[in-house]
């Protein structure tokens, strides 16, 4: 290989550029700027819920705590074959510069984004069905 001061030039500006792209931007896990703590409402359907309201608190990591009240429906959720049943539970998820994600004990998982202050959209899922789900803040 040939050595000159332009390749040099070019490799070293490659290089640069690299690292200032690496350096760019917060870390995936930095908790976001959007507190997501509240009531949160969807009609559903999404993973055999409807009816879905989620009542969430945000910490200053990003951690995300609450609880949950929705309609199941049999199959998808621990419901009697017979027809729906009430279903409640506590939440658990962060809530990062990447994504807002929190887990309904025994019912599903979200993950999505916040839009604006008063959306989370995204998509919930549970036992191998997925489904288009958006929470509106009241």
């Amino acid at each position: 290989m040939i050595h000159t001061p332009k390749l040099s030039q070019t490799v070293f500006k490659i290089c640069l550029a690299s690292f200032a792209l690496a350096s760019c931007g917060p870390s995936l896990t930095t908790p976001s700027s959007t507190d997501v703590s509240g009531v949160w409402v969807s009609p559903g359907p999404a993973a055999g819920m409807t009816n879905m309201s989620v009542n969430l608190a945000q910490a200053a990591d990003g951690s995300i705590t609450g609880t949950y009240t929705a309609i199941g429906t049999p199959g998808l959720q621990f419901c009697p074959a017979t027809g729906t049943c009430a279903i409640s539970g506590t939440i658990a998820g962060s809530n990062s510069v990447l994504q807002v994600f929190f887990s309904m004990s025994d019912a599903g998982n979200f993950t999505g984004q916040a839009v604006g202050s008063a959306t989370l959209r995204g998509a919930m899922s549970r036992i191998g069905s997925t489904g288009a789900v958006q929470f509106t803040h009241p």
